[in-house]
């Protein structure tokens, strides 16, 4: 599981995409619940329908998650579910957002301990630079929320 805290589209290139109808109405609802640090739960629930669906997580691997061939199969990984938690549209239409992303990852054999998997995850910088969590927009644009990777928890679940 990958938690993404207060990412923020790239704002430096042109922010001119088209942006959804619903988008835009999730703005107009963020502007008009003022400061209140929480949304009202018809208005976040609105929010959440809007919003999930335009969100994307993978993994793209570099070489050096593939040392020792330990992470299988080769390729983008796309996330199994992804829920967001909190969002702001204090930069304008495209927000800043907070999630959660569930990925499932396959070795081609089981770590010895977890002390090999976090051996492991430590070489590869815990997947940071990997990892890819932000908004597609109706024109097919991405709008990577993790182009400066802060904010990036990773908890490892094994079974």
């Amino acid at each position: 599981m990958i938690r993404l805290k207060n990412g923020s589209p790239d704002l430096s290139e042109d922010s001119a995409p088209i942006l959804p109808p619903a988008l835009i109405q999730c703005e107009e609802l963020w502007k008009d619940r003022g400061r209140r640090r929480s949304w009202p739960k018809h208005q976040w629930a609105f929010v959440r329908h809007a919003i999930e669906p335009l969100l994307y997580a993978r993994i793209e691997p570099e070489p050096e998650h593939y040392e020792n061939g330990l992470l299988n199969p080769k390729g983008v990984i796309q996330a199994r579910a992804i829920e967001l938690s909190a969002v702001s549209f204090e930069n304008g239409p495209l927000p800043t957002i907070s999630g959660y992303a569930r990925f499932q990852l396959t070795f081609d054999r089981a770590f010895r301990d977890t002390g090999e998997l976090y051996d492991w995850m430590e070489s590869t910088d815990w997947l940071d630079y990997a990892l890819c969590f932000g908004l597609r927009l109706g024109n097919g644009d991405e709008w990577d929320a993790t182009y400066e990777h802060s904010g990036i928890d990773f908890e490892l679940i094994t079974i």
